[in-house]
């Protein structure tokens, strides 16, 4: 998956990052929400047609993301709200971007482009439901290609490259997909109990 990947990856890089970050006196909790905040800002940008320069801050605030659990792992953190303040400051953090490409969307008259920021906003919501509905049941679901990493790439590189309503389609594709490989996977799974 792509995920373990870049965590091996970037390892070093991370811990680097989360170093600094340590000796700054920043918790994890706090490096969440300086990366939302830096998501609200790319969402501003994008609604000023400042495509290529929200995509750069798109990006920086993935890292942050990326850094906060490395962060709480250093220094021995480990709590449920922290996970829950991550993955819902992450749902915030993609809808508002993806709101503001429909915002977008609407100033340049692409009726197209308002249709595939909802789809990909919904389809990437299902993901998240249908894993955490899954493990409401006590069935661990985490297949497919349409997870928080890919959609983050995807989605960076569709605003940096200035295509992001391709980026929504191929998000909405991706998650769509994976949201029925979770159903499936949900339903075998509990078939077999």
């Amino acid at each position: 998956m792509i995920t373990d990947w870049g965590r091996q990856t970037f390892k070093g890089l991370f811990e680097a990052i989360a170093e600094v970050l340590l000796r700054l006196h920043l918790t994890p909790n706090v490096v969440t929400f300086i990366g939302f905040c830096i998501n609200l800002l790319a969402a501003f940008f994008i609604a000023q047609d400042k495509i290529f320069v929200a995509g750069l801050l798109y990006i920086f605030a993935g890292f942050g993301d990326a850094i906060d659990g490395t962060l709480a792992r250093r220094i021995g953190v480990k709590n449920k709200f922290g996970a829950f303040w991550d993955s819902t400051l992450d749902r915030l953090s993609e809808s508002v971007v993806m709101g503001a490409i429909g915002y977008w969307s609407v100033l340049q008259g692409n009726a197209l482009g308002v249709a595939l920021a909802f789809a990909a906003l919904i389809a990437s919501y299902m993901v998240s439901y249908t894993r955490a509905r899954g493990e409401g049941l006590g069935v661990q679901t985490k297949v497919g290609f349409g997870t928080r990493v890919e959609r983050y790439i995807v989605l960076s590189a569709a605003l940096v490259l200035g295509y992001p309503l391709y980026g929504l389609a191929i998000i909405a594709i991706l998650a769509g997909v994976t949201v029925l490989q979770r159903i499936y996977d949900v339903w075998r799974q509990m078939r077999m109990t």
